[in-house]
């Protein structure tokens, strides 16, 4: 009864993790025109630290991992950068012109990049069938942007550019946690990471503060991406990794792209194209392969 319980609760754990990560690129549309990308990412980041913060107040042993030793804080430096001011800020700009399901399609294309990155870098042999996964992700990403992925008026080239600089930085930034991030609690790592990051970006951030007055609906997308698309979302995913293991956990990236069209289509009325359906599908078995979860397997003569 108890392990089933846990399994349960695992599911809604999951299921909640890709809705709020989902929501995410909605709550980035609801701000386009509002505020400017680069405020958008400092908000993120000092509202999600602040976040976390509050949550680890509630449980002594987060708690007591808030700390920063000085002899990590060059590390988490480096993974503040690639991990969150980077991405952040390249997706709050690629989202002014994305729609909600095609940036979280593009997104889901960030461990293709870490596996990439963790061939070249950590020299990790890549089996046929990642090989494929990653063949399958480049054709699927090709596939999505074919006729769009101009740089004339009405094309989305640079923000599609800008999209995929932030899901390498996540490669990159994965890579460089699995290296030099050992013995860093992953709570204290992204509370550490997040408000490092809110210094990092506070200065260009104030330069571009918003000089009018913002809608209700504004401050709530503000609001909702800080707490709960980047501090209830991380809670969340490290919980699920605790209890269920980092491959169960991973696989919410092929979950994220649903909610992301559905909320999409609920809430900003934007119909998913056959062309993004066919990709999206393309990259997430691309994605699968690319991460071992779909191995295929040799046969034996």
């Amino acid at each position: 009864m108890d392990n089933m319980m846990v399994k349960s609760d695992n599911i809604i754990v999951f299921l909640l993790l890709g809705a709020l990560w989902g929501m995410s690129y909605v709550f980035m549309r609801f701000t386009v025109g509002q505020v400017e990308p680069i405020v958008i990412a400092e908000s993120r980041l000092l509202i999600g630290a602040l976040g976390i913060f509050a949550f680890a107040m509630c449980k002594k042993y987060w708690r007591s991992q808030l700390v920063i030793s000085k002899e990590n804080l060059g590390r988490i430096t480096m993974i503040a950068c690639f991990n969150s001011v980077i991405p952040f800020a390249l997706f709050s700009y690629s989202m002014q012109n994305l729609n909600a399901g095609f940036g979280a399609i593009v997104n889901s294309t960030s461990p293709i990049w870490t596996a990439i990155i963790a061939s070249i870098w950590l020299r990790e042999r890549l089996s046929s069938s990642r090989i494929l996964g990653l063949f399958l992700g480049c054709l699927g990403i090709v596939f999505l942007m074919w006729g769009k992925a101009h740089f004339d008026v009405g094309g989305v080239g640079l923000p599609v550019l800008a999209g995929l600089g932030a899901t390498l930085s996540y490669g990159i930034a994965t890579n460089y946690i699995k290296l030099y991030g050992a013995g860093i609690h992953p709570i204290g790592l992204a509370f550490s990471s997040l408000l490092i990051g809110s210094f990092l970006l506070a200065i260009p951030a104030y330069v571009y503060l918003p000089t009018h007055p913002l809608s209700t609906l504004t401050w709530l997308s503000i609001f909702g991406l800080g707490i709960g698309s980047t501090a209830i979302a991380y809670v969340l995913y490290y919980r699920l990794i605790e209890r269920a293991g980092p491959t169960v956990a991973i696989t919410v990236t092929f979950i994220v792209p649903v909610f992301s069209i559905l909320w999409g289509d609920i809430f900003l009325g934007e119909v998913p194209t056959l062309n993004m359906l066919i990709g999206g599908v393309v990259i997430i078995i691309g994605t699968a392969l690319a991460i071992g979860l779909l191995p295929i397997s040799k046969k034996s003569s």
